[in-house]
Order: structure tokens, then sequence, then C-alpha cells
């Protein structure tokens, strides 16, 4: 049986739950856009109960771990083709070994959850240090990223400890941002004017920066492969320091 969900991680794990309480074997899962079922397929959608994704969240950390937990919503969030199958295995997989889960490293269901969970985790790590902050003419800080992983749910709670100002995360690949307040912030869809309004002092901010990242430099030092390897080409789009002024 093909298996429909919402595309959302509580929509995934009420999806679990409903198959597991009812002995069913999804062959696959799928999540919006739908691809057109086989002429033989059978198909059923599961609707998203935000209860039940609770209570399958509490039973994954009772019954293996809260680093399953972790490990579950990481994997999720790489977006990577079949990951839904991936975390259902993971999971089936729990219910026979119980907190021996992550310990069972070779098993190649494991292995694929924490490989992409892992991915997320670095790729939100790297962009805490990339996210370059722009000053829009109403005083917002606007950052745009394009990451291969949805990161905005781990790159958001980082920078609203630490700013105290409106701001804007705008993941630009997938439409989605981060906003807030200075207290609190929210994620979902973000249309952004091509055209944003800068204040009179941006350009000059992004001159010392650029001054800054050059002053740093030893010229003796210089490594454009390490360079790559700590900040790859795809990320420099968005880097001030990279840009020509």
């Amino acid at each position: 049986m093909i298996v429909h969900y919402d595309g959302t991680l509580a929509g995934l794990l009420t999806l679990c739950r409903r198959c597991s309480e009812r002995g069913v074997e999804p062959a696959d899962i799928r999540r919006p856009p739908y691809e057109p079922p086989g002429l033989f397929d059978m198909v059923e959608e599961i609707a998203t109960d935000v209860q039940a994704a609770a209570e399958q969240r509490r039973f994954i950390a009772t019954a293996y771990s809260s680093r399953a937990v972790d490990n579950v919503r990481l994997a999720f969030l790489s977006e990577h083709a079949g990951i839904e199958m991936m975390i259902w295995r993971y999971l089936a997989l729990g219910r026979k070994l119980g907190r021996g889960l992550d310990a069972c490293l070779a098993h190649p269901d494991v292995h694929a959850v924490h490989c992409w969970a892992g991915r997320t985790a670095r790729e939100g790590h790297r962009l805490q240090g990339l996210a370059r902050f722009r000053e829009t003419v109403d005083g917002i800080l606007y950052a745009p990223l394009q990451a291969d992983a949805n990161v905005l749910p781990l790159l958001a709670p980082h920078f609203a400890r630490r700013l105290d100002r409106p701001w804007v995360l705008h993941d630009v690949r997938r439409n989605l941002g981060a906003i807030g307040d200075g207290r609190r912030y929210l994620l979902g869809r973000l249309d952004v004017p091509e055209e944003i309004a800068w204040s009179p002092e941006e350009a000059g901010y992004q001159q010392l920066w650029r001054g800054f990242h050059r002053s740093i430099a030893v010229p003796e030092r210089v490594s454009p492969r390490r360079q790559r390897r700590f900040m790859p080409l795809k990320y420099w789009e968005y880097l001030v320091e990279m840009q020509a002024a």
C-alpha cells in the first residue's frame, strides 16, 4: 500500500503511529505533490493528528531514546528522497531492539537515518556562522540563505536567543521564512519582493565587513581549497565578503 501524508513531521509521526497500530506495512510513503499511482496501486491518505504525533514522539523517547527522537527530526528535515521509508524502517526496527536501536550502527536503516540526520545537523551548525544579515530601510535584519536541508527550524531558535530586534531568515530555495520580533519567532511561507530597500548605512556596513575579511587574511596561509571545504561555493551567493563591492 502507498500511504500519503501532508509533508509535515507531525504528519509523518501520525502515519507511523496509525500504521503500527493497524499492522500496515507501507510499500511507499509519499508527500505532496503526489505522484500518480499505478493502475493496481492501493493508496491511502492519513490525516495529521497533532495529539497522535505527540504520543508517537513520547513513545519513541521512552521506548527507544531521546536521541532517536532527534534522529527522526533531523533526518526528516534533510528532505532526502525516500527519507520517509528510511525513518519508517528505522522505527520498525526500534520496536524489536528498543533502547539498543542506535547502537546497531551496522544496520543499513540505522546507518541511513544517522547519516541524513548528521548531514542536516552539520549544515545547520555551519549556517549559524554563514548567515549574513542585512539591514532593510525599515530596520529589519534580513538574511537570505540556500541550504540543501530544511535547516530553518534549527537556525531560528539560535538567532531568536541572540537578536533583540526584528529579523528574517529566508530560505530562498523553499520560499520559507523564520520571522522574529526580538522575543519569539514564527516559521512559514515567505514571499519577498525582488527588490529590497536597504538602509542608508547598509552599503557602509558591507564595505567594513569586506575590509575586515581582507585584513584578517594571512597571505602566506591562504588556501582556496581549505576555504571551500569550510565555506562551500554553494553558500557564496549570499556571503557579503565573497561579493564584489
